[in-house]
């Protein structure tokens, strides 16, 4: 069995991606509606921003 080093290298990177991705989601704080309303009043919603704006970065 032979395994290619770039493909576990991948493998690992998007694995560790996916650990620090669920481990922010547990440090995020709940937001109640009040505080969102407040947060889209200053930063705008996510449909306000263009497709180039973000960038993805974690597939599953």
């Amino acid at each position: 069995m032979t395994f290619d080093l770039s493909e576990i290298r991948k493998v690992i990177r998007e694995e560790v991606k996916k650990a620090v991705l669920e481990a922010l989601t547990e440090l995020v704080p709940y937001v109640s509606d009040e505080e969102q309303e407040e947060i889209e009043r200053i930063a705008g919603k996510p449909e306000d921003y263009s497709e180039e704006d973000f960038e993805e970065w974690y597939r599953e």
